[in-house]
């Protein structure tokens, strides 16, 4: 009797102590999870907050844009105009400053409007890509190619400003780092799933692990999860860069 029963508080007590250890495994194993939640939703909110704060810049830089450089490009072309008659060396320099200001002054107006978060507030991320695109047409350094599939939803305005700004910085690499000649664009939704690619031609992604990508990759991907998206940037297979935009809309309203 007594080596039963001391077999059996034996086993009561290895119990308790398992039973123990798990409750505490299990006590710490939601602590960590409480813990990466709140430093997601505060990753998050600092993020939407540095969001707001540059859409701010932006604005303020666009109406400085429009209303101070570019009145001073408009007080040049019209001095420009006003030059009386001058010998054929002379007025075709004054022509091609003219043609040169109107130029500047046109850019200028696209630069303004790109950065200025009202307009996506007011027509949309895609209208905006796309006259973002047709910027990068003008230029004649690319061929533009875009394809457009499905039927559009409605996404949160907030996230149509991140999404473009997305957009935006992967055109704006384009430009900058690229060499490429063609750009292929792909819009596609699927019922409730947006689909955004962007193919270029270039010389491709430079050698480099995710530690050294620069601020702009950065940006990218930390906008992207604040969506959030899937955000996927490699080897385009016949060369150049890829770059895939996939975001879930939960609720899909359609347009």
């Amino acid at each position: 009797m007594i080596l039963f029963g001391s077999t059996v508080v034996i086993l009561v007590l290895a119990a308790l102590i398992i039973l123990a250890l798990f409750i505490n495994q299990k006590r710490k194993f939601r602590f960590s999870q409480e813990k990466a939640t709140l430093k997601n939703s505060f990753d998050k909110e600092l993020l939407r907050a540095q969001l707001e704060i540059q859409a701010q810049a932006f604005e303020s830089i666009s109406r400085e844009l429009h209303d101070n450089v570019g009145t001073l490009l408009s007080i040049a072309i019209v001095h420009l105009k006003s030059v009386g008659k001058l010998q054929k060396p002379e007025a075709q320099k004054i022509e091609d400053a003219g043609g040169l200001l109107h130029e500047a002054m046109d850019s200028l107006r696209d630069i303004s409007k790109s950065i200025n978060p009202e307009k996506v507030q007011r027509l949309g991320w895609q209208e905006c890509f796309l006259q973002e695109l047709e910027r990068i047409g003008k230029t004649k350094l690319f061929d533009v190619h875009l394809t457009q599939e499905g039927n559009p939803f409605v996404i949160e305005l907030s996230k149509q400003v991140i999404l473009f700004r997305i957009l935006q910085e992967t055109l704006n690499n384009i430009l900058k780092h690229s060499g490429a000649r063609n750009v292929f664009v792909i819009i596609r939704y699927t019922a409730a799933t947006l689909i955004v690619s962007i193919t270029d031609d270039g010389k491709g992604m430079p050698e480099r692990n995710e530690v050294q990508e620069g601020s702009g990759l950065k940006n990218m991907r930390a906008r992207a999860a604040t969506l959030p998206a899937n955000l996927d940037i490699s080897e385009a297979p016949d060369g150049g860069t890829a770059v895939t935009i996939i975001y879930h809309e939960l609720q899909q309203e359609q347009v």
